[in-house]
């Protein structure tokens, strides 16, 4: 069941407005709008900027200031879910990639007591909203080698999920993103763009829940193929208690598991007659008609 109604943005001057909208709102209303999930095991260590510290936007533009011959990018996560639902959907960390001179940068959080994790990457709070910064060469896909940096539109191949594979340019407001992005966000089709992960369980529990609670309504092949191998992999109770672990609640059913344990991806039938058998099958199973 979804939380919120699902309102695809029809343009991407539709969802630049949503980003100015959300990066701008004060600290005040930031504080009473967001109850935010902080269990990663470095949150108690962010650390809350004084200065600038009036909106998400005034922080941005100090940075992007900081580094005249570089780029700060809204990246994955914050994106996706203001294309999707919009304002009210949102209600997570942002991520921020850096293409430019990271040294420099680096000295700059550093000051700012910003914490280092495990991946290369700095978490600090900003006006109560968790923010994660990373250097663009070195996201975790582009130092395996399992991504070639060609330029910044690399990282839209190094997402897990089609749907967070998108950039925006904060000094010019300008959108990076895969082909036909907008179109599978408005028809709302999951796939997989990269399935190597550091965290393989944990990338698992986060498809199952996109496809559960983020409002997918098509699901490609590829996608059901990599749900199927998790769900043959990690057993419910792995996919569960990794899930409250992270998210510190439930979402994923045992249906939506089942069905997918159930595909085989290694037959000659096509998956789609396999959705029709397996489905009717738990549907029957559950007493659903």
């Amino acid at each position: 069941m979804l939380k919120f109604k699902t309102q695809p943005v029809g343009s991407i001057e539709n969802l630049r407005g949503r980003v100015e909208r959300l990066v701008r709102e004060p600290v005040e209303k930031l504080h009473k709008t967001n109850q935010l999930s902080l269990d990663l095991p470095y949150a108690n260590n962010t650390v809350l900027i004084d200065h600038p510290s009036k909106s998400i936007a005034s922080f941005l533009d100090f940075v992007t200031d900081a580094i005249p011959d570089g780029d700060v990018y809204l990246f994955g996560g914050v994106l996706r879910d203001l294309a999707i639902f919009g304002r009210k959907g949102f209600n997570s960390d942002i991520d921020l990639v850096v293409e430019g001179d990271w040294t420099q940068f680096v000295s700059y959080l550093e000051s700012l007591n910003a914490f280092k994790n495990k991946f290369g990457g700095y978490r600090l709070t900003i006006g109560g909203w968790p923010v994660d910064i990373w250097n663009a060469r070195e996201t975790w896909a582009i130092k395996q080698g399992l991504v070639q940096y060609k330029g910044i539109a690399s990282l839209t191949e190094t997402t897990v999920l089609n749907w967070d594979a998108i950039l925006m340019n904060w000094r010019t407001r300008n959108f990076i993103y895969r082909e036909k992005y907008f179109e599978e966000i408005t028809e709302r089709i999951l796939d997989v763009v990269l399935e190597e992960n550091p965290s393989p369980r944990g990338m698992a529990v986060r498809v199952f829940r996109h496809f559960y609670f983020k409002g997918a309504e098509k699901i490609t092949k590829r996608a059901a193929a990599y749900l199927s191998i998790c769900a043959k992999k990690y057993s419910f109770e792995e996919i569960k208690y990794a899930e409250v672990r992270s998210y510190s609640n439930t979402l994923i059913k045992p249906a939506v598991y089942k069905f997918f344990k159930n595909i085989d991806v290694s037959k000659d039938q096509d998956l789609e007659e396999q959705f029709i058998v397996v489905g009717n099958l738990i549907m029957k199973e559950l007493d659903i008609h």
